[in-house]
């Protein structure tokens, strides 16, 4: 019999992670929903409908039933990486590995691996973020931060929300070189060269960012008389008809002109608003919408908190995982996904424990991924008006992500004790 300590090295967990997490999708039929046209051509030149990296890699990796290979891959390393980073200096190095693994079967991180979406990268590359944040804050060598400024700006790019990451980061390098007025080294070039890219991309995305915004205008602007009152003073056109216009058209009821103005995105049935609201609602969707839209975001502070917190429930905490339909199988028990809330309790605990034991780094890092997480789930939910579990499920995965990083500073051993683990260096 191999003994306890055999069977709780890194490869045999990773090979029972790899085995259980491709059997809840073993021989189903992948997943498709009018989304996933977007993410089935890569644009190369504006406009774009989806942002590069998902398309790219269906470009890749065809047909369908070879993309949810993937998605199992992809998801199998990052996690892998997670838990050797994590494991490496605690004190409990297979307990670590193990609810790393736990956590990287519930429901809610698998179930996307079925579809033809960008939600299971999104994930992937959201774990695969903290993983290399944790690793540079270990380590601190040129080899960790080169992973993480490519980790970082492949994961930014994913969706134009993560992209606060990557301009972030830009202009933290901006700064620290005026502030020394030294010209950047080369990963600040790095960053910098990426959040060109990502500009962009960000700016190339104008039939997505369109749509959405017809949507969020339809949830939160139609259907309340105090918010409607606001955007027609600041320049909103009243067109007779569109706040009842609540459904959804066929693209043929839709004029040709609109269409062709608007370039919606392939597979996208177009909300009632652009047909009702025509193309004078249309030009102030594209020259004057975001604008207005983020001015009333800013100036009505309680408005915009409630949005936030009224949505965190329903979205960090769902009551169920069948927002789609899909068909994948249960692995363990969806309450191992602990409450979003108790997650945050257990990143903090764990960032406030690393100050006390001087790893000033490492409390940072914790601290900024928790910041960088909160701060990607408000931007999703104010630009979404509809599907809001959907575009919070990589934000509830890294909250409970970065709580087993918090959990992991709480039994963390001292580097320099005489201990023994079966993870390797993950530098």
């Amino acid at each position: 019999m191999p003994s306890l300590a055999r069977l709780t090295r890194l490869p045999v967990l990773a090979l029972t992670y790899a085995v259980l997490r491709a059997s809840a999708v073993w021989g189903l039929h992948p997943a498709t929903f009018p989304d996933s046209a977007g993410y089935l051509h890569l644009d190369l030149s504006s406009p774009i409908a989806r942002t590069w990296p998902v398309p790219l890699l269906y470009s890749l990796v065809r047909p369908d039933a070879l993309r949810v290979g993937m998605h199992v891959i992809l998801g199998v390393l990052a996690w892998t990486w997670l838990a050797r980073v994590l494991a490496r200096s605690s004190r409990f190095p297979a307990v670590v590995m193990v609810a790393t693994f736990v956590v990287g079967l519930t429901p809610q991180v698998i179930r996307y691996d079925l579809t033809i979406l960008s939600e299971s990268i999104a994930v992937t590359l959201g774990v695969a973020m903290v993983a290399a944040t944790m690793n540079v804050a270990a380590t601190g060598t040129t080899r960790t931060a080169t992973q993480w400024v490519l980790v970082m700006a492949v994961f930014s790019m994913v969706r134009p929300q993560h992209m606060i990451v990557l301009f972030a980061a830009a202009g933290i390098v901006v700064a620290r070189s005026a502030g020394k007025r030294a010209f950047p080294g080369a990963l600040g070039i790095m960053i910098l060269g990426a959040s060109v890219i990502g500009f962009w991309q960000f700016r190339a995305n104008r039939p997505t960012g369109e749509l959405n915004l017809y949507t969020v205008v339809t949830e939160r602007v139609m259907n309340d008389d105090a918010r409607f009152a606001w955007f027609v003073a600041h320049g909103m056109p009243d067109v007779p008809g569109m706040r009842q216009a609540q459904s959804y058209d066929y693209v043929e009821q839709v004029p040709p002109e609109l269409l062709t103005y608007l370039q919606l995105p392939a597979g996208q049935a177009p909300p009632a608003l652009i047909r009702v609201g025509g193309m004078q609602f249309a030009q102030w969707v594209r020259h004057h919408g975001w604008s207005t839209y983020a001015r009333y975001v800013l100036t009505h502070p309680s408005d915009t908190k409630a949005r936030i917190l009224d949505l965190a429930s329903p979205t960090l905490d769902p009551v169920n995982d069948d927002f789609l339909p899909l068909d994948s199988r249960t692995i363990v028990p969806r309450w191992l996904f602990a409450p979003w809330k108790l997650c945050l309790a257990i990143s903090a605990a764990g960032a406030v424990f690393a100050v006390l034991t001087g790893r000033l780094r490492r409390a940072g890092m914790l601290t900024s991924m928790v910041l960088s997480t909160a701060i990607i789930y408000c931007a999703a939910m104010l630009t979404s008006g509809i599907e809001h579990p959907r575009h919070a499920s990589m934000v509830a995965v890294l909250f409970r992500v970065c709580a087993l990083a918090g959990a992991a500073e709480l039994v963390r051993r001292d580097v320099n004790a005489d201990a023994t683990s079966s993870v390797p260096p993950a530098g």
